[in-house]
């Protein structure tokens, strides 16, 4: 099919128990619709497999028909897959590891405690900071947080920081604020060309 036929796109959430093979399952049945993936994004967290996809169907499939589809996957011997497909209002497709010119990263380090994700997502949230992509991970006491962040709608960066450095010493928390373009350049191993 060609993708110029391609104008019914949908998000496309799934969540199980972690197991070989749920992405070749998916976009096996994903391909028998005639959907074209564009996008993915997967992990596993603690033995839990999620996935989220943009895909391209042919703009007669029905959402309904996709979930149908779908749901084909599960099975009663293997643990449930958790399908979820929402219609997407906009199909400007934005390539992966795109990200305004307003990205920065955002790094924060602490000792491991109820509400350390809340304090920052808070923070982002009243300085109108659009969070980009989150991780975490805690090694013992100790919990790390590194995200990208839009600040295109926050005020200007010396008010960020300057606010940052005040949640910083409330909190306890070490933070750390770039711009992409310094993260990448100070991060990323760039080979010799020969």
């Amino acid at each position: 099919m060609e993708k110029s036929t391609l104008n019914n796109t949908v998000v496309i959430s799934i969540m199980s128990k972690d197991r070989v093979g749920i992405i070749a399952r998916v976009s096996q049945k994903i391909a028998e619709i005639q959907g074209n993936i564009a996008d993915i994004r997967q992990s596993v967290l603690c033995g839990y497999f999620t996935m989220i996809l943009l895909v391209d169907f042919p703009a007669d499939t029905s959402l309904e028909t996709i979930s149908t589809r779908l749901e084909e996957i599960n099975t009663p011997t293997e643990p449930h897959l958790a399908i979820a497909v929402k219609p997407v209002a906009e199909t400007k497709v934005i390539p992966a590891n795109t990200y305004p010119a307003d990205t920065y990263v955002l790094t924060v380090t602490g000792s491991d405690q109820i509400g350390f994700v809340a304090a920052i997502a808070n923070f982002c949230q009243e300085h109108s900071i659009n969070i980009l992509d989150l991780s975490t991970t805690r090694n013992d006491d100790q919990y790390v947080m590194i995200l990208f962040i839009d600040i295109t709608a926050a005020p200007a960066i010396q008010s960020i920081r300057e606010d940052m450095a005040t949640l910083a010493q409330e909190t306890g928390f070490e933070i750390s604020l770039q711009h992409l373009d310094l993260f990448r350049a100070v991060n990323e191993i760039h080979l010799p060309v020969n």
